[in-house]
């Protein structure tokens, strides 16, 4: 599903690359926890992953395809399709409501709006469905996201990833401004969420007391150095 090979990164102005990693690969349906301390290159990998950022070397293929080849607005199209994405700050609409902003999710993706209607779904229908799936009431679904709780942002943002069925769900640091038991049970969620389809997941996180819960975890430091992953 995500196979990374001889990939470097250094931002502009500096002599030093801040991401060296020789080979990584996540199969289809894995559930992979990334851990490293703060600067240790964690949100530059999901940037270059999610194609925002320019692949200066290297090879990232996703779902069959060399996304590092793409021109930035070819990027742009293959994120909107294949990739699903819940940000530490969820980056919602407040305006909008959960099944307002679910359906966004697939606003810039003609393939993740066909996945649906293959299915005999609306939009609607599907965000209700996975809005539901993930724990929101349907009273809930219609207020304005400003009024819901932390939890309730998350699995908002949570069903707008998950929506049309990307290949792959990367996750930045999303359950940081939760309690111990509301993050264990996202986490599980999630994970019930992706077998529906067996998408992969690549969840990022300083916080290694989550890794247990993970198929495979990997400590980015020990990446960038060759270490073998455990």
């Amino acid at each position: 599903m995500l196979t990374i090979s001889q990939l470097q990164f250094t931002w502009p102005k500096s002599s030093t690359a801040v991401l060296t990693i020789p080979k990584l690969h996540i199969a289809r349906g894995e559930h992979v926890f990334l851990h490293g301390p703060s600067g240790s290159g964690k949100s530059t990998l999901l940037g270059l992953i999610a194609g925002t950022l320019d692949c200066q070397q290297g090879v990232i293929e996703i779902a069959g395809t060399n996304a590092s080849a793409l021109s930035r607005g070819q990027r742009d199209k293959f994120r909107a399709d294949h990739i699903g994405t819940i940000f530490q700050n969820f980056n919602l609409l407040p305006y909008l409501s959960p099944i307002e902003n679910v359906t966004l999710g697939c606003e810039f993706s003609k393939k993740r709006r066909q996945n649906i209607s293959s299915q005999n779904k609306s939009l609607e229908q599907e965000a209700k469905l996975l809005l539901s799936d993930l724990g929101i009431d349907e009273h809930t679904q219609q207020r304005s996201v400003a009024e819901l709780s932390i939890g309730q942002q998350q699995r908002v943002a949570a069903a707008r990833a998950f929506i049309g069925r990307p290949e792959i769900i990367i996750a930045d640091e999303p359950t940081s401004a939760l309690d111990a038991d509301s993050r264990d049970g996202f986490i599980k969620l999630l994970f019930s969420q992706a077998a529906v389809y067996s998408a992969s997941i690549l969840f990022v996180s300083h916080d290694k007391s989550l890794a247990p819960l993970f198929d495979r975890q990997i400590s980015l430091p020990d990446l960038q150095q060759g270490a073998p992953l455990c």
